[in-house]
């Protein structure tokens, strides 16, 4: 019987956060997204996601304002290697 795979949050550069198994599938999940070859994020930094970051609530930049979830939330609706947020830079 295969192993379960655990999804891990990675925060990929400096703005995107994605659901992945390890780093270089992070890599790969934001390479598709932006319809990217994913050997051009070989050296992009791709940091696992601390409990205080996990928990911290996100804002939506539009009025009002409201909350509109956490990093720990969307890993655990993720059921396969994905894109979860990002900001711009």
């Amino acid at each position: 019987m295969p192993e379960e795979t655990v999804l891990k949050c990675y925060q990929v550069g400096d703005f995107d956060y994605v659901a992945a198994t390890n780093e270089d599938e992070a890599r790969k999940v934001l390479a598709e997204m932006n319809g990217d070859d994913p050997t051009e994020y070989a050296d992009w930094d791709a940091d696992l996601v601390g409990d205080a970051k996990l928990d911290k609530k996100w804002v939506d930049e539009d009025p009002p304002h409201s909350e509109c979830g956490c990093l720990r939330q969307w890993l655990a609706e993720a059921t396969k290697p994905t894109y979860l947020i990002g900001t711009e830079g």
